[in-house]
């Protein structure tokens, strides 16, 4: 996975560049690209980069080369910004974000990065400070991780290149465990290691004379009061910041694809891509089941808009070939039942360039209940939210499953530290308004800690475009009065106004169309004929009401039965500690009689498989010798 990596400690050459090309290897092994290097004998820099976006090499350096970086990502609508540095007299390369983000370094400090828009993170090494500065984009779309140790700071796109440094501590966070058992992902800046912290999105890290100060340049903050405005004015700023971030993010010469569900965020990235792009230009695809309600979904969706179209099969065997893979790309805090999108990659692709409409529904609504429109007490509040995820059925292990599931040793270190860390997640908002405060943790857990595990899986091979997370659309969301979030009510509406044929399709979940129209009529008559061939015991006739993309309940307890069987039931699992094996043999036999546990066994399949790759494996850093030519020291650089 393409990232950036590097240290700031005095080390002799031959072992900071060990350690350099150790990391290299660990974020990235099978990237074909050389990776760029760089060591002063005080700090390490490195980059590895599929060449898709701001493919020159790096680090880039001011003119005396006493100030450097190494960046990934990209900016967007940096126009303005470019033309007051001209002024200043810059020069600046047209297509170079690093060059850019340096400059504004240069000349303004850290002032400049609240008026970024992009996804991005990018590491400073100055020279003449002796200072380190990391900084990264609004929601933290690009991880970053970071490690003290041995009198110094390590840090990396992926937990796995830190662990390069064979003397990192390995002690495991049994919270973050615990975490991701209950929520399906981890809560705050945990990671699976005690020794291992995520940069929170939106932040400066300076470190200098082994003084770490990490510090917000933005927070994600609803208003205390909202303005007197017409909803359909909500819909149309709604649509217009849409149909600016698209533009924003489809400029270049690389063409894209939109992964396309059946869901509203996609369709309506197709719908703003439909108006914005030449007919060859627009192309979807699709991954699923075939014949899945997704599939056929966005399939027809495609057509609607004549959308070059294709399709992706998913099939059960994908966890024999890329489980592994999907487990280091996302150092183990990712659920393998969520990664599957790392299987397009297996396909014949146009184009390494694609879009998503990651964070959609998380912005405009996905997680507002009606409960939400009261006031609580402070205690209550948190039994309030709780209760939200299990109207979702979103809780994978529930707080009342945790005694039959986990060890009393284990469950004894754990204590109270998961509600601890959901009510500092709830106190962070700064809000008692209970809507508002579930967009925050939306916005800073769910998002950055979950959803975009999806996306880094997918970064493996390709580079990935998510338009709502435009920081001016980001903005516009958080003004969004409650009550309109609700039910997705502003998306929804915008969307039939502007695109009421698109609404004809039926979406993802519900199987039905947006609109009243002769499609839904036909659906509904459907399901009502189904429902009488049901209750006269004719159901074999009908076809299932819902026909999913994915089907790992089921691939769980046949065709992949022995493979997580091999996994959970192995001695090496069973003897961990963390776990009571009496519940784990229960969990797995309900599974086979015909329970639904298949979330539950993908978070225990993947704390396994991280703990086999990166726990019981010798430090993988110990593996990496220095490299021949791709370092040398003084500022290298190998493209």
């Amino acid at each position: 996975m393409p990232g950036v990596f590097g240290f700031v400690r005095e080390m002799d050459v031959e072992s900071a560049n060990a350690l350099l090309a150790g990391m290299a290897r660990a974020l990235a092994p099978r990237l074909p690209n050389t990776p760029q290097l760089f060591n002063d004998g005080l700090a390490g820099l490195g980059r590895v980069t599929l060449g898709i976006i701001n493919p020159r090499p790096q680090p880039t350096w001011n003119g005396d080369r006493s100030v450097c970086l190494v960046m990934e990502g990209e900016l967007y609508d940096t126009d303005g910004l470019k033309r007051e540095l001209r002024a200043r007299g810059a020069a600046l390369d047209p297509d170079d974000d690093p060059q850019l983000v340096l400059q504004l370094y240069l000349e303004m400090g850290l002032r400049f990065l609240a008026r970024l828009n992009g996804a991005f993170v990018a590491a400073i090494w100055d020279r003449r400070s002796r200072r380190l500065v990391i900084v990264n984009d609004h929601l933290g779309l690009h991880p970053l991780y970071y490690a003290r140790h041995g009198g110094g700071l390590l840090f990396a796109s992926g937990v796995r290149a830190l662990l390069a440094d064979p003397q990192l501590p390995r002690r495991v966070d049994k919270t973050a465990m615990a975490e991701l058992l209950t929520f399906d992902h981890v809560l705050g800046q945990r990671t699976l290691l005690q020794s291992a912290q995520l940069l929170p999105q939106a932040s400066v890290l300076e470190y200098r004379d082994q003084r770490l100060r990490v510090r917000p340049y933005w927070k994600p903050k609803s208003p205390e009061t909202y303005p007197v405005r017409p909803e359909a004015e909500y819909g149309d700023e709604l649509l217009h910041l849409l149909r600016q971030a698209v533009r924003r993010q489809s400029s270049g010469d690389e063409p894209g694809e939109l992964l396309l569900s059946g869901g509203l965020d996609s369709r309506a990235l197709l719908a703003v891509m439909a108006e914005q792009a030449a007919p060859e230009r627009l192309r979807t695809f699709t991954w699923g089941i075939p014949g899945s309600d997704e599939v056929r979904f966005a399939g027809q969706a495609a057509r609607a808009v004549k959308a070059n179209h294709r399709f992706h099969a998913l099939q059960a065997d994908w966890l024999n070939r890329l489980a592994r893979e999907a487990v280091r790309a996302t150092d183990g805090m990712g659920n393998i039942v969520n990664l599957h999108a790392l299987t397009v990659l297996e396909a014949p692709r146009r184009t390494r360039l694609l879009y998503k409409g990651f964070l959609g529904d998380a912005m405009f609504g996905f997680g507002m209940r009606p409960r939400y429109w009261a006031d609580y007490t402070r205690q209550d509040e948190l039994e309030v939210h709780l209760q939200a995820y299990r109207d979702y059925n979103v809780l994978s292990f529930d707080f009342a499953q945790h005694a039959r599931l986990m060890a009393d040793s284990f469950r004894a270190d754990v204590g109270e530290s998961v509600l601890d860390d959901y009510r500092a997640a709830i106190r962070a908002s700064g809000s008692r308004q209970l809507s508002d405060q579930r967009l925050y943790i939306d916005f800073t857990q769910r998002v950055p800690r979950m959803t975009i595990n999806g996306v880094e899986a997918v970064r493996l091979g390709a580079a990935v475009r998510m338009p709502f997370a435009d920081k001016d659309l980001v903005e516009f969301s958080l003004r969004v009065p409650p009550g309109l979030r609700l039910g997705r009510q502003v998306m929804v509406q915008a969307f039939i106004r502007a695109y009421p044929e698109l609404c004809q399709v039926p979406f993802s979940p519900s199987g039905l169309p947006l609109v009243s129209c002769a499609r839904e009529v036909q659906i509904r008559a459907q399901r009502w004929a189904e429902w009488h061939l049901q209750k006269a015991g004719l159901g074999w006739i009908s076809r299932p009401f819902r026909r999913p993309s994915k089907a790992y309940d089921g691939w769980f307890r046949t065709s992949l039965q022995p493979w997580v069987n091999e996994i959970l039931l192995s001695p090496a699992s069973l003897e961990r500690g963390y776990f009571d094996p009496r519940y784990i043999h229960s969990l797995l036999e309900a599974h086979l009689s015909g329970a639904n546990h298949a979330v539950r066994i993908g978070a225990l399949v993947s704390l396994e498989l991280w703990h086999q790759e990166f726990i019981d494996q010798s430090p993988p850093g110990a593996a990496f010798a220095a490299p021949e030519e791709a370092l040398l020291v003084e500022g290298a650089m190998v493209a």
